[in-house]
C-alpha cells in the first residue's frame, strides 16, 4: 500500500522551488515537468531519467 506522504503530488513550480530540485537545471526542468502537479518521486524519476540519458 502507498504511503500518503510519498503519494502527495505538489505543484511543478512549487517541486522546482524546493531545495530537493535546486540541482536541476530550472529550464530544463520546466520543459520536462509539464504537467501541472507531481509527486516528488515522478518528478525525480522523470528528471534523473532525461538527466542520465544525456551524459
Amino acid at each position: 500500500m502507498a504511503n500518503k506522504k510519498t503519494s502527495t503530488k505538489y505543484k511543478t513550480e512549487s517541486l522546482l522551488k524546493s531545495k530537493a530540485f535546486e540541482r536541476y537545471q530550472q529550464d530544463f526542468a520546466r520543459a520536462l515537468l509539464p504537467e501541472p502537479e507531481y509527486t516528488v518521486e515522478e518528478a525525480k524519476e522523470l528528471l534523473n531519467k532525461f538527466f542520465k540519458e544525456g551524459k
